[in-house]
């Protein structure tokens, strides 16, 4: 006659295996992979990470010297360009800035034409009255310091190409040639530049008001500018 440890042994055992068959079922079964969220790409993810872009319009104007002041409007300003950050509070920067300068005045030259023998003269007389479309393009280099919260100095320097606006004017007659230039020619000129930038966040992006002085000096001249411009912080 069987034991009765025996006969409680042969009923556990078909019970274990009916409760451990789902759970052995269910790990045979491989888990779905969790799924992958897709993110937005980064505007600025073809720059290395030590890169940033920036850029920034506004207006901008000559202020002397005077003769050539006079003969141009203020226009619009713009600037594209990337920095590095070298510290916390040290930026370097460099850029590209187009800005237009809208020519217009009047200008009146009196000549000589002609000189008799006894050394009497004939004066001739040329006006002018012009509306044109000047511009000036400059590639900088510069440096931005934190001085204050929210408050960057900067100063650079560069190369730039100023385009009058209007061209020289060639003058010929039987008995004289006349070549005028009238201020603000077009030429190359070194550029020095200092200004002051204050940051601040408008629902997100970081912005920034700048205002630049900068100075072009020229063979013949040297210019000056300001300019005040709002523009944009990369991240």
């Amino acid at each position: 006659m069987p034991s009765v440890q025996g006969w409680i042994g042969r009923s556990t055992l078909p019970l274990m295996l009916t409760l451990l068959a789902p759970g052995v079922a269910r790990a045979a079964v491989p888990e779905p992979e969790p799924a992958v969220v897709a993110t937005a790409p980064d505007s600025e993810s073809f720059l290395p990470r030590w890169l940033h872009m920036h850029a920034s319009a506004g207006f901008g104007w000559i202020s002397s010297p005077r003769f050539i002041r006079e003969r141009y409007e203020a226009g619009e300003d713009f600037e594209l360009g990337v920095e590095a950050r070298l510290r916390p509070r040290l930026r370097l920067r460099l850029n590209g800035e187009y800005q237009v300068l809208p020519a217009v005045g009047k200008a009146t030259y009196q000549f000589v034409t002609l000189q008799d023998i006894d050394g009497g003269t004939l004066m001739d007389t040329l006006s002018f009255d012009w509306r044109g479309r000047g511009w000036l393009g400059a590639g900088r280099a510069e440096l931005q310091w934190q001085a204050l919260p929210h408050t960057w100095l900067l100063a650079g320097g560069g190369r730039g190409y100023l385009s009058a606006g209007v061209r020289a004017y060639h003058f010929a007659s039987p008995f004289q040639t006349l070549d005028v230039r009238f201020p603000g020619s077009n030429g190359w000129a070194w550029i020095t530049t200092l200004g002051m930038r204050y940051e601040f966040d408008l629902f997100g992006p970081t912005l920034g008001a700048e205002l630049r002085w900068s100075s072009l000096d020229r063979p013949q001249d040297r210019l000056q500018t300001w300019s005040v411009r709002v523009g944009w912080q990369g991240k």
